[in-house]
């Protein structure tokens, strides 16, 4: 079964959600190429009602494991034991035979990080938080043998990630074959702690300044690296698309950088700092030549993003405002 906004109401109520037919207001959520996602509101509900697909929605052949569902649900509860509970949604249901969770949603107050950022309305606080839960996330689950068993399974991760961004760059980039699969093999292997896999504006709802945090289908017990640089990528994209306001992205790094390392506490803490700067290199390579290609201006901008990408795999800078700062410089000086 596949839902969709007609076969929701039958649904729910057929998993005894709904005692009776109720009026319900439902909205489609994001792009519906991985998962079916739907905003669910009656008169005294509201939850988030997500099926993963088995194949992606675009016109190639692209195969998904199902069962990255059930990861998710872990990966909320896990976070419940670790984060404020206002922070993460509550699992309201799991289906095992149709892989749908649905969940808790956020206020009907609240609004996506994306959709302030696409507005103008840049408030680095929401920064400095995502890089603080994050921090609290890596310090709380490394080197964990209950989280490194519950989450060892890395092949939605490396599906929807390894696979589409360094998988498709090392054949673009031949001469850069070496180093990005060295990045590839490093965060299949090297696991240290619990990874969110998808932390980007996207994923974050916004009310009163306090945030709720949703999407965890590929997380796993990997390298926190990952996490870093993928917030860093989706920021460097948003810099190259809103010229005028480019300063203030590349500082929502910065300060989530900051923050995060400033609360961060577990072994080998500088080596995830280099590790995260190869790692946005690679993903900013993936974001001009990976699988799905974001959309960049034209394209001038996306040979700077690619010779910024390929700077960053063999830079010796560590410190993020001498990164960010390079990363600016070259989108003025072209």
């Amino acid at each position: 079964m596949t839902l969709d906004k007609q076969s929701i109401p039958a649904y729910l109520q057929r998993k005894k959600l709904l005692p009776k037919p109720v009026p319900l207001t439902i909205e489609t959520l994001g792009d519906g190429q991985k998962n079916l996602v739907f905003y669910v509101a009656g008169p005294e509900q509201r939850w988030i009602v997500k099926q993963a697909l088995s194949r992606a929605a675009v016109p190639e052949r692209w195969w998904l494991d199902r069962a990255r569902i059930f990861a998710e649900r872990q990966c909320i509860e896990r976070l419940a034991a670790v984060l404020p509970p206002a922070l993460v949604p509550q699992v309201i249901l799991e289906d095992r035979t149709d892989f749908v969770l649905v969940t808790t949603a956020p206020a009907d107050t609240a609004s996506l990080w994306e959709d302030e950022l696409a507005g103008g309305r840049i408030d680095l606080q929401i920064a400095v938080q995502c890089g603080e839960h994050l921090a609290t996330v890596h310090s709380a689950t490394a080197n964990d043998r209950d989280i490194k068993t519950q989450f060892k399974d890395t092949k939605a991760f490396s599906q929807l990630r390894v696979e589409p961004y360094h998988g498709q760059v090392a054949q673009v980039f031949p001469d850069l074959r070496k180093i990005v699969d060295g990045q590839a093999r490093h965060l299949l292997r090297e696991g240290r702690a619990l990874v969110l896999g998808d932390l980007r504006p996207r994923n974050v709802w916004v009310q009163a300044g306090q945030l709720f945090l949703v999407d965890f289908a590929t997380a796993h017990y990997g390298s926190p690296s990952f996490d870093l640089a993928f917030y860093a990528t989706d920021m460097c994209l948003k810099a190259m698309q809103n010229s005028s306001q480019k300063a203030a992205y590349l500082e929502a790094i910065n300060v989530f950088w900051h923050a995060y390392f400033a609360k961060a506490a577990y072994e080998k803490i500088k080596e995830t700092e280099q590790l995260a700067v190869r790692d946005l290199g690679c993903l900013l390579l993936a974001a001009t030549d990976g699988r799905q290609p974001a959309q960049l201006p034209d394209a001038h901008t996306a040979d700077l993003s690619r010779r910024i990408a390929q700077s960053l795999l063999f830079t010796e800078l560590l410190k993020i405002e001498e990164i960010t700062e390079f990363i600016n410089r070259t989108l003025i000086d072209g």
